[in-house]
């Protein structure tokens, strides 16, 4: 009996083919799709970019189960590869979103996540805010953790490389959730926000993380998921936020490399973000 191996199953798409490649591999698949995109036959058909994806207890079983129920539609034509099929990137997700759950890793944190219907609305407005579904293909350089086993209790962390940009503390009984988000500091500029946060027995710290980048402030302040979401609304908030996180975003893609983090990260939960913001999309 072949030995299990845990890894990922992938769709990648690329704008100057019609053609899907479906995969598994190993390791994050930010590793993978760059050796994609360097070599042939699909470097001639890319770039190829992450369209969907799964972390699974078996990869080569999913990835069998998917060639196979796809085996009419593979490409023959071009030599030198097997993986190429003549399908939409939503024909091919659906039959992702059909993996027994067994096979699924970190399922259960999955499934909490989206039994609070109050974090996973926060958690979708954050994603869709920011724009992190726009860097799919740099997960595991940024990196998204729920529940946490760290000390005092988290409902998430989110990391751009070696340092913490949002998290949110769980309610303790003579206090209320915590809630941080680093932005740049032009943050300060903006009265509003400021009279916010004091309301909310915040503060403005500039400097936090000694790796992180220049005009960094980290924004702590207390309150129920309702309240974290009301501060999203703020003026100066997104600006700020995108100023910081897409510079550190663009930083790590130029440097090519994974956080310290990587292996905590939620694979399955972005992935069920993300079809959650699909969704939303074609209302």
């Amino acid at each position: 009996m072949n030995k299990q191996k845990e890894g990922f199953v992938y769709i990648l798409i690329s704008p100057k083919t019609q053609y899907i490649k479906i995969g598994g591999t190993d390791y994050p698949p930010l590793k993978r799709i760059r050796e994609i995109n360097s070599t042939e036959p699909y470097k001639s058909l890319g770039p190829w970019m992450l369209g969907d994806f799964r972390q699974v207890n078996d990869w080569e079983k999913v990835e069998y189960n998917l060639h196979y129920t796809f085996r009419s539609k593979r490409i023959e034509s071009i030599q030198g590869q097997k993986e190429l099929f003549e399908i939409t990137l939503q024909e091919a997700s659906s039959k992702l979103n059909e993996i027994d759950p067994l096979e699924i890793i970190n399922k259960p944190k999955v499934d909490r996540m989206f039994q609070d219907e109050q974090f996973s609305q926060y958690l979708i407005k954050l994603f869709r805010f920011t724009g992190l579904m726009n860097w799919l293909d740099l997960q595991g350089a940024w990196t998204f953790v729920l529940f946490p086993g760290t000390s005092g209790g988290r409902y998430f962390t989110i990391n751009i490389g070696p340092h913490e940009v949002a998290f949110s503390i769980l309610k303790k009984k003579s206090q209320e959730a915590v809630h941080m988000i680093l932005m740049d500091k032009l943050i300060l500029d903006f009265k509003i926000v400021k009279n916010w946060v004091k309301r909310h027995n915040g503060f403005i710290e500039e400097g936090v993380y000694d790796r992180a980048l220049p005009r960094s402030a980290s924004v702590f302040f207390e309150g129920d998921l309702n309240v974290a979401l009301e501060f999203l609304t703020l003026d100066g908030i997104r600006r700020a936020v995108m100023a910081y996180w897409m510079e550190s975003l663009i930083t790590l893609k130029e440097k090519g490399v994974l956080s310290s983090y990587a292996k905590y990260h939620n694979y399955n939960a972005v992935a069920e973000l993300n079809k959650k913001l699909q969704e939303m999309h074609t209302w």
